[in-house]
């Protein structure tokens, strides 16, 4: 057996350090101040928060950004679940949120802006503060972000200047919005509150001879922030792929970011990888050698479109997996701040989606949906709190990486690609991982370490390390950890922390891999082992442990003042290194020196304080199941409570304070929609004779500025022109006589849009799009000619009757101008129409319902009504009876539209959190639409034959708990058959005892009598 080498390789040693300098020096030296910055740099700046080619500082203090992907407004419950969310995104180690602000949900209307609840960005500063993370800002004005027109207001698809250029239409359009953005941002710049960067513009491109103008908006985005207070923090942009994008130049920001998506999109495939890209560190070096190393998005999930696979499917894709070996991928290339897009998705309520996503934004996150924490959110918490734990790696560089036969090799082994990294301090990483994705089984290995008594092959002591198939791992030499040195480990670090005046040091591996660690600075103590009998340990030579064994649960090996615990990583998922409150540092520091505590066991561990002199310590935090807590807390604590109630805790065999978690929630039972009382009326009295349309918009345009020009007929007909940019929309063309024998449509709606048509009340037929995965990369418009039977027709007036399921492109380089409605027509036949009419929302870009705000509502006949709202009377609505049913169950018997109505009531108690959702049974084969409003929020658009969305989450606060709920439906059959709905019903997705903020009745959602009255 190897033992370690009486020489010291210091030659190794010594060239990081120079190595190190040399880089700092150029960075001061080649690193340019943007013009109009105030400077970040490092040294050269007096700002709170500032760079160097390693990291940001915070106050002169190293951090390694950790941060994750919420769009708040996809949330309108508010503060509440705001709140929710980020406490779990702190207890998983997320240090900073990343926000998309909505340009489109703040002035639906030019020159109205709305700034009020879902929409506020001083709640979503004023939380973040609360909770203790940090802020990074995404205004746009484009965000992109899989929402209608790209986070564009409607009214700018009418707007004759190019987006995304200097060109002065679209400047104008923007600047109030940006200004806002800016002046809600000022007073939260860090020292002063969380926000530490403030992004301008997305994913966005330079200017060229064919696409001009758009550096120079970049720049004029950037003055106005800057004119408008954003003078603290530095200005930042994600480049869609590693390329230097305005990292110099016109446009050029003070910190560079990138996008990446090494998994791709299509969860058809989840067990379809690319291979892993090992040439990250190249690209820094390339563009910004002199700047940390930054991922504004890097995927934490995949989006889902209609049709698609369902996001079950996208977490499998990006799963815990894909989580261990590419974002250690990314620390290997030294990334100092890394964004996960998305950490919560949210939901495309409303009509905030664009054409290839539906109503779920779940993206397989970390988070799902209904809040729920994945695999995938626990992988990450060990990978965070190891960074946040490890100030070393902010500072090291790479000194060699490869396999057998390519770059530098430190394994034997040929399946073995290892990235070593060394600080100044003379601490190691060494970033393992297998050299093909596709090799799936496990691989044992030896590593070779440097030390200070030189280079050791690691384990010497017998056995091998393990390496499963697509996993990684980081392992490290020369780890100190308080006033001790982990000499090396082939397990993983989780964490260390001085508690009292131990020094705690987590380790976790695989159970059923064996692991070889080594303790140095322990003297003479003897080491003694508690809890599971897998592990063993012994005294080795000057002054060193030597820790060996096959993880199962948990042990602790204890050497005078030093604990290691060691646990396999299974148990590890279950640890909270939860940091306290303390006087001497920000609620953002998560760094070793801020005091915490270990728990171990509950679902979740929102937070921890000492209170009683430190006598006490309070805990709050979330439990699925009866659980032993354990925890490792200062001497002082005598005393632990739960949630406000006291825990009986014991000294435990393992040192820890041991009690019992107790969970007595109960499945709640839910009513039962098919034995509620239903109302149904007509949703489409349009195709009825006699319907008077003379009060809608008359679509008489013969122009447009818009690029995208009419395939035939006299007059405009896109619903976007008459200012009805969301939702359903209804168009009734009008002509004289019998002699017409048809029409020819040509419909365009996005991915997976739908319409049917109707001469007089004689239904034609529908016709439909497919998504962009399909052959010829999908139909988002259709050509129909459809004939008409002179029975059907009128020697006087006739109408067409069109109805469109529509949704916004979401590219913002004018491609949001697609048209959205009829895009040429032409009777056949002879003759002409005479006068188009159109309807969408009520009000259009006027629309009454400010709180819900402009793209809550769309353009059918029950939504103009306001039956969606809470308080409507269904007085003249038909009530379901047994011997007439009028449900969703018994749904049409013909082509049309029909709504139905019921209100239920909740009695979910205080101190939980029990996620509702609305489920349908999908019946493929028919093709029907539906339209979910609870409470007046609209909250979801079932594709009977598309799907795969059949589960719509209803949040707490749109849903109320605690009282009654008002439930309206459409059911639009496309077919000429009709259409019913197999199944429909309430569920509970997950039951958890919370101690998160209970919301009691509904956030605020204005009322029939309020909107309609």
């Amino acid at each position: 057996m190897a033992r370690y080498p009486l020489c010291v390789d210091m030659n190794a040693l010594n060239n990081v350090l120079l190595v190190f300098l040399a880089v700092y020096i150029h960075g001061i030296l080649s690193y340019t101040v943007p013009p109009g910055s105030a400077g970040f740099y490092h040294g050269n700046s007096s700002a709170a928060v500032t760079l160097d080619t390693h990291s940001l500082f915070l106050d002169d203090k190293r951090l390694f950004v950790f941060s994750g992907e919420v769009h708040p407004w996809r949330i309108p419950s508010g503060r509440a679940v705001w709140r929710d969310v980020f406490q779990k995104m702190k207890a998983a180690g997320f240090n900073s949120v990343s926000v998309y602000h909505h340009w489109g949900v703040s002035e639906g209307k030019q020159g109205e802006l709305d700034f009020n609840d879902f929409r506020s960005h001083t709640d979503v500063y004023e939380v973040a503060t609360e909770v203790g993370i940090l802020v990074v800002a995404r205004p746009g004005p484009y965000i992109n972000a899989e929402t209608t027109a790209g986070g564009f207001p409607g009214w700018l698809t009418n707007n004759p200047a190019k987006a995304r250029t200097n060109q002065t239409g679209f400047t104008e359009a923007w600047t109030p919005y940006i200004e806002s953005v800016a002046q809600f941002v000022e007073p939260f710049q860090y020292p002063d509150g969380p926000v530490i960067a403030v992004q301008s513009e997305n994913e966005f491109f330079q200017s060229s001879a064919s696409n001009p103008g758009r550096s120079e908006s970049m720049q004029e985005i950037e003055d106005t922030l800057r004119a408008n207070g954003v003078t603290k923090v530095p200005l930042t942009h994600n480049d869609a792929q590693p390329n230097g994008r305005f990292a110099q130049g016109l446009g050029a920001v003070d910190l560079y970011m990138w996008d990446a998506y090494p998994q791709g999109f299509l969860c058809s495939n989840p067990t379809s990888w690319p291979e892993v890209n090992a040439n990250l560190d190249t690209a820094h070096q390339a563009f910004v050698p002199d700047q940390p190393w930054a991922s504004g998005e890097f995927q934490g999930g995949s989006f889902d479109p209609w049709g698609g696979s369902g996001y079950d499917q996208c977490f499998l894709l990006t799963n815990e997996q894909f989580a261990s070996v590419q974002y250690k991928n990314n620390y290997a290339a030294q990334t100092t701040y890394l964004n996960l897009y998305m950490t919560y998705g949210g939901t495309n309520w409303g009509n905030l989606a664009e054409p290839t996503v539906y109503t779920s934004y779940d993206y397989g996150a970390p988070i799902r949906e209904d809040r729920t924490l994945s695999p995938k959110y626990s992988e990450i918490k060990l990978q965070a709190t190891f960074l946040h734990a490890s100030p070393d790696f902010l500072v090291a560089t790479r000194f060699g990486n490869g396999t057998v036969g390519s770059g530098t090799a430190f394994s034997d082994n040929t399946r073995i690609y290892t990235t070593a990294l060394s600080a100044p301090s003379g601490t190691h990483f060494y970033v393992i991982r297998q050299t093909s994705v596709r090799l799936l089984d496990s691989t044992q290995f030896t590593i070779r370490v440097n030390t200070t008594e030189g280079e050791v092959t690691i384990p010497q002591f017998g056995d091998t390390a393990t390496l499963d198939g697509r996993e990684s791992q980081v392992l490290v030499s020369e780890y100190t950890f308080g006033s001790h040195k982990l000499k090396y480990s082939t397990a993983e670090v989780f964490t260390w922390a001085t508690i009292g005046d131990v020094d705690y040091l987590v380790l976790y591996a695989n159970e059923g891999h064996s692991i070889e660690t080594v303790i140095s600075g322990v003297g003479n103590s003897a080491p003694i082992i508690s809890g599971s009998s897998s592990i063993t340990a012994r005294s080795g030579s000057n002054g060193t442990a030597i820790i060996t064994g096959s993880p199962s649960g948990i042990s602790t090996v204890t050497i005078g003042r030093a604990t290691v615990i060691v646990a396999d990583k299974h148990t590890a998922l279950s640890f909270w290194n939860v940091h306290l409150p303390t006087p001497n540092a920000t609620l953002y520091d998560r760094a070793p020196d801020v005091p915490s505590v270990l728990v171990i066991g509950p679902y979740l561990v929102r937070n921890a304080t000492l209170e009683n002199s430190n006598s006490r310590l309070v805990l709050h935090g979330d439990l699925n199941g009866t659980t032993t807590m354990d925890v490792v807390a200062p001497p002082s604590v005598k005393t632990v409570t739960w949630n406000g109630n006291q825990v009986d805790v014991q000294k435990s065999n393992i040192g820890t304070l041991r009690g019992s978690l107790r969970f007595t929630l109960n499945e709640p039972t839910l009513p039962n929609l098919k034995e509620a009382t239903w109302f149904c009326t007509d949703s489409l009295p349009e195709i009825k004779d006699g319907f008077d349309d003379s009060d809608w918009v008359t679509a008489n345009k013969t122009t447009t500025v818009r690029p995208y020009q009419p395939f035939g007929g006299k007059f405009v007909l896109y619903s976007d022109e008459y200012g009805f940019h969301q939702g359903n929309t209804i168009t009734r063309g009008h002509f004289t006589g019998k002699n017409v024998t048809g029409v020819r449509l040509s419909v365009q709606g996005g991915f997976n849009f739908g319409y049917s048509a109707w001469i007089n009340s004689k239904f034609l037929g529908s016709s439909q799009g497919t998504n962009q995965y399909s052959a010829g990369g999908g139909i988002d418009l259709t050509n129909s000619t459809w004939t008409f039977d002179s029975a059907d027709l009128n020697d006087g007036d006739n109408v067409l009757t069109v109805v469109v399921d529509p949704t916004e492109d979401y590219d913002g380089d004018d491609t949001h101008k697609t048209p959205r409605g009829i895009r040429g027509y032409e009777l056949f036949g002879g003759g002409d129409f005479t006068v188009w009419k159109l309807q969408g929302n009520l009000g259009g870009e006027d629309y009454p319902d400010k709180v819900r705000g402009p793209l809550n509502e769309g353009g059918l006949f029950v939504e103009r009504q306001g039956a969606h709202l809470p308080g409507f009377s269904t007085n003249s609505w038909t009530r379901s009876t047994t011997s007439a049913p009028c449900t969703p169950y018994t749904g049409l018997t013909s082509a049309g539209i029909k709504a139905y109505r019921t209100t239920f009531s909740l009695d979910i108690p205080a101190g939980s959190d029990i996620p509702i959702a609305l489920q349908f049974e999908r019946t493929p084969t028919s093709s029907y639409r539906t339209v979910i409003y609870i409470n007046g929020w609209q909250f979801g658009r079932f594709n009977s034959r598309d799907g795969p969305q059949t589960v719509f989450p209803l949040p707490e606060g749109i849903l109320n708990h605690q009282g009654s709920n008002e439930l309206l439906i459409t059911v639009w059959s496309l077919d000429g058959g009709g259409a019913k709905v197999a199944d429909l019903g309430l569920v509970a997705t997950a039951v958890v005892s919370s101690s998160k903020e209970f919301i009691r009745g509904l956030v605020r959602s204005p009322s029939f009598s309020e909107l309609r009255g």
